[in-house]
């Protein structure tokens, strides 16, 4: 099982512009929510949920701005290498609903994936000669045209974590920034079936 440390809360007070035909209506600052997510075993699909603490009962939703993802994990080889080319990867996302498989953008329930490939040649004399790493993850820096990134209308967000052809178990540290908003009826509504309808 994946282990995932203490969840943090932190408070900014930045500005951002709300979208003027959104049925919502802002009920916080902006709110940075760190964490870190570690694979309980290597090269196996893991999700974590992340308890947002959110009020159904005020409709409460939750304003996804921005996410910032980094990979932690060393090199995914190690020991006595044979010629030829190794690949190892490590994959991250973070969705609305519980996936039952690795999720990525093309999923409607997605709201942010990365990605860290690791390429490494090995020569005839078993030496590692080359390597590449590819990494995929969301910019530091989110679209300026983009008002909001995903809505979070029930309480939990859920992390999925997995790594393939690697020695070592994929750890992942993120930071998620958005804010509290409440909804009108009407809104909430169809975002919780929207979320339902994406699972």
């Amino acid at each position: 099982m994946a282990n995932v440390s203490a969840i943090f809360f932190r408070f900014l007070e930045i500005e951002v512009r709300f979208p003027v035909n959104m049925a919502l209506k802002r009920s916080s600052e902006i709110i940075t929510v760190s964490s870190r997510v570690q694979q309980g075993v290597a090269n196996t699909f893991e999700v974590v949920p992340l308890d947002l603490q959110l009020n159904p009962l005020d409709q409460e939703v939750f304003v996804v701005l921005a996410v910032k993802i980094d990979f932690l994990t060393p090199l995914p080889f190690t020991g006595t290498f044979t010629p030829g080319v190794f690949s190892g990867e490590s994959e991250f996302a973070i969705t609305t609903t519980r996936p039952s498989a690795m999720p990525n953008l093309g999923d409607s329930n997605c709201i942010a994936y990365g990605s860290e490939r690791t390429l490494a040649g090995v020569s005839t004399s078993n030496e590692l000669i080359s390597i590449a790493v590819i990494d995929q993850s969301p910019t530091d820096t989110p679209d300026a045209n983009l008002d909001y990134i995903g809505i979070c209308a029930t309480s939990d967000m859920f992390l999925s974590i997995d790594s393939h052809a690697s020695v070592y178990q994929t750890e992942v540290a993120l930071r998620i920034y958005g804010y509290r908003a409440k909804a009108d009826a009407a809104t909430y509504a169809a975002l919780v079936q929207s979320e339902v309808l994406s699972a």
